[in-house]
């Protein structure tokens, strides 16, 4: 499922679990965190590079299917919450690790994927990427530290990226500084060589720095995306104060294909965890990265705590039904009381 090599001391950390496109479960998150540890002090390591040996993406995000039978079901498993603990223990470390690291975003990245790299010192994407955070149609809410980087975005931009769940292209990655550079997935190799070679003469910030100025000889011109051509109605629909505007003007507004895609994909979602996930994005702006992950696990054992969960995986990836039975049947049902009480206590 890791597949690691060394190359002119660059230690690779390569994703390898082809049938459930790389969804990181506890024995992968054991495996990334003693590879992690070994190479950490060795001198012959300068710099960490995830990449993934899987076509399709780098990763569809947590083992979700795990996370259901393994825990949330499994009236023998005490703790859980135990794989969320140890992935986000795992993010944490990876934050602060000693060494610069650089990764290589293809394909699907998504969820857990998104949070074990997104604080590299350098993130490079391809023209085919599709970049989520689907959590709010799972019964949660965006988690593994990511909530600190959503909060950065523009109120409405985030809100809607937080909210519905969409897909980001590589130009919006870079352009809202979600990853560094966007190239071409068949100049990706001879950026890897030039890292290869650089790596025998520079270290720490210096490499990181050549490697940054080499990539722009390969920097992909950037076309409109659908966040961009729909950035108006964006700004419109979702610079709301409350969770519950938000859904009442796209209500108001179903002859706008838009505001109708966006009401339908909300519609399907907890309307407690929208409200969570409405206010966190403010409350995120105060916080550290540590302590949004602290958040996250907190949100997270409440989601179990009252199966809404249970229900988003069952509906999503279990029974595929879509038909999702929420704690919450509607934003009458929610007590915004509840909600700061979760988010600030």
């Amino acid at each position: 499922m890791i597949e690691e090599k060394v190359i002119n001391q660059v230690g690779i950390i390569y994703l390898n679990r082809p049938n459930r496109l790389n969804a990181i479960n506890l024995a992968m998150v054991n495996q990334l965190y003693n590879i992690l540890k070994k190479w950490e002090n060795d001198n012959n390591i300068k710099v960490i590079l995830f990449d993934s040996l899987v076509e399709r993406g780098f990763s569809a995000g947590g083992d979700l299917k795990e996370i259901y039978t393994d825990y949330l079901i499994n009236d023998n498993c005490k703790d859980k919450s135990y794989l969320f603990k140890k992935e986000y223990d795992l993010d944490e470390y990876i934050n602060s690790y000693k060494k610069p690291i650089i990764t290589h975003w293809q394909g699907i990245v998504m969820g857990g994927g998104v949070g074990l790299t997104i604080n590299s010192d350098f993130i490079i994407c391809d023209e085919n990427i599709n970049w989520a955070m689907p959590e709010t149609s799972l019964g949660f809410v965006p988690d593994v530290g990511v909530g600190k980087y959503i909060s950065k975005l523009p109120q409405a931009l985030g809100e809607y990226i937080g909210l519905c769940g969409v897909s980001l292209s590589s130009s919006d990655l870079v352009k809202y500084k979600l990853a560094d550079i966007a190239t071409r997935s068949k100049d990706y190799h001879t950026l890897l060589e030039k890292l290869f070679e650089l790596s025998n003469s520079y270290s720490g910030d210096d490499l990181i720095n050549k490697i940054k100025r080499e990539a722009k000889n390969f920097e992909m011109k950037q076309n409109n995306s659908t966040i961009q051509k729909n950035l108006s109605k964006i700004n419109k629909y979702f610079s709301y104060d409350s969770m519950e505007e938000i859904v009442n003007s796209l209500k108001e507004n179903l002859d706008d294909d838009f505001a109708l895609m966006c009401y339908q994909n909300l519609s399907k979602k907890d309307p407690f965890m929208l409200t969570i996930q409405f206010e966190k994005y403010f409350v995120g702006k105060d916080l550290t990265y540590k302590k949004t992950l602290d958040l996250d696990f907190k949100i997270v054992q409440y989601a179990i705590r009252t199966k809404a969960i249970h229900e988003g995986i069952r509906a999503k990836i279990i029974d595929k039904d879509n038909n999702p039975k929420w704690p919450h049947s509607s934003f009458n049902e929610v007590s915004i009381n509840k909600v700061k009480d979760l988010l600030l206590s």
